[in-house]
Formats: structure tokens, sequence, C-alpha cells
């Protein structure tokens, strides 16, 4: 496969002080999204009171927002490639499974996983549908390449998520999400990677 620059690193969110996150309006969606764990949060906890048990059951408050962060993808410093999972963020929205099971699945090359410049995994968000599963048919795309570098898997990453004419201009990731036919997909991929082997 071509070759092209290291990926960038990832880099930390930058965070704000709460004095001024709070003289700020928040956006709508954070609102939403608030009020809806806020409403289920205070029932689990009413059912855990009226069973006879401490909140604090479900860890410290601390705790519990930061597993339930974990579960939100972060912003990528990477546009085109949309938001990403850390490795015990994307262990968490699969389902709980372990670090290894994730690490199992980046060997198997079943899932994307990308490595940044300063050695960390990212899984970027775009391989999952909507109930947080695998999209359908991606682990038999990823077959098709066979990337030598950590560069060549930015390569098959950015070719997923990119306009795609014998797809009607969808993206493979768009398609596979729509529920489209696997085969299209297949012979793209298996094109895409013949002619990186030849320019390699």
């Amino acid at each position: 496969m071509a070759r092209r620059s290291t990926a960038p690193a990832a880099r930390p969110t930058t965070g704000r002080s709460a004095g001024t996150a709070l003289a700020e309006p928040l956006d709508p969606y954070v609102e939403q999204v608030s009020a809806e764990i806020t409403a289920e949060l205070a029932r689990r906890v009413a059912r855990l009171r009226a069973q006879g048990h401490s909140p604090e059951a479900l860890g410290s408050a601390d705790a519990l927002a930061a597993r339930m962060l974990a579960a939100i993808p972060r912003p990528s410093p990477w546009a085109e490639l949309g938001p990403f999972y850390t490795t015990s963020g994307f262990a968490r929205v699969l389902g709980g499974i372990t670090r290894q099971a994730v690490d199992e699945r980046r060997r198997r090359r079943t899932v994307v996983a990308l490595r940044t410049a300063d050695g960390s995994w990212v899984y970027p968000a775009f391989q999952l549908d909507d109930r947080n599963r695998v999209l359908r048919g991606l682990p038999a795309v990823l077959a098709r390449f066979h990337p030598r570098t950590p560069e060549d898997e930015w390569m098959v990453a950015q070719f997923l998520v990119s306009r795609q004419p014998g797809l009607g201009g969808r993206s493979i990731v768009d398609h596979l999400r729509a529920g489209g036919d696997l085969q299209p997909v297949l012979d793209l991929a298996a094109d895409r990677a013949a002619r990186w082997a030849l320019a390699s």
C-alpha cells in the first residue's frame, strides 16, 4: 500500500472551569441528553432505595459519571473520521467486554483500530450501528485489506468514509448502515486493496 505521514497523536479535549460552563446556556442536545439521563437515574436510585440499598451501591458519583462518559465517543482531531472511542470506552459501548476482548478484535482486524503517533489506539465511532454493534459486513470488508503499517490502517479508514461512485455517492459505512448489498462493497474493497498493493 502507499505510505502516508504518521497519524496525529490523540489530543485531549479542552475543559473549562465549572463557573464558565454554568455561565453559558447549554446546547439543546446536551440539555435533552442530560434530562433523559437524570430522569432514568432518578428512577433507578429510587428503586435502589426502595429495596433498602444506598445509591453508593452504583459507585461514587464521580466514578459513575466517569463510567457513563466513557461510553460517549470523544471529538476527533481528524474531522473526516468523526468521533472516536478509547479502548476502555469501546469496551464499554460494546456491552462491557474486557479490554483484552477489544485487543483480540483489533488483532483479528474485525474492527477498525487506528494507532496514533503517541502509540494510543482509537476506535472510530462510524463503525457502529445505532445499537452499538459493529456494522454488518464490516469485518468482511476489512479482511480484503492487508495493511503493513499504522499509516495503511488510516488509509483504510479514510477509504471507508469516502464517497464511492459505485455506491451511488454513498460511503461504504453509510451503505452498510443502510442495509445495502454487501457484494458491491467487497468488490470495491478488493479492487482498492489490489491497487494499493501494486503501488507499494
